[in-house]
């Protein structure tokens, strides 16, 4: 048997914690480069969180963007907690394996979907590839 000497908690929080910021300064760099810091943390919170239809993308939005950013952060924390319960299972049982790549696929794909769904508009702000490259750094 296994001895860990992490909790899987801290491990979780940890791994949570650092996919997190990576994919927050990714968006922020890019947002950077466009001229327009912090956008998308702005406008993921004000059609995400508060239901916008038409976001406002010239400047950001101190709610959307603090409510989205504590949003974002726990879901990380949550998501990393489940991967590393699955990759300590996955030292024991091959389903554990399988289950991880599902996982992050299934991730990704929700992502998107909720993305696409939520505003037609927000497409032109999150092309596919930008999403794609952040899940990869993560």
């Amino acid at each position: 048997m296994i001895v860990h000497r992490h909790t899987l908690i801290g491990e979780g929080t940890d791994a949570g914690f650092l996919g997190g910021m990576t994919v927050a300064f990714w968006y922020f760099a890019l947002d950077l480069l466009a001229g327009h810091p912090l956008r998308t943390p702005s406008v993921l919170g004000q059609v995400l969180l508060f239901g916008r239809q038409s976001p406002d993308t010239t400047h950001p939005v101190f709610d959307a963007l603090l409510s989205y950013t504590v949003v974002h952060f726990a879901l990380f924390v949550i998501f990393g907690i489940v991967l590393a319960l699955l990759v300590r299972l996955a030292v024991e049982y091959a389903i554990a394996r399988f289950a991880v790549v599902i996982l992050t696929l299934a991730f990704e794909v929700f992502f998107y979907g909720c993305i696409s769904v939520l505003s037609t508009s927000l497409g032109s702000h999150f092309p596919a590839w930008t999403i794609l490259a952040a899940s990869l750094l993560a």
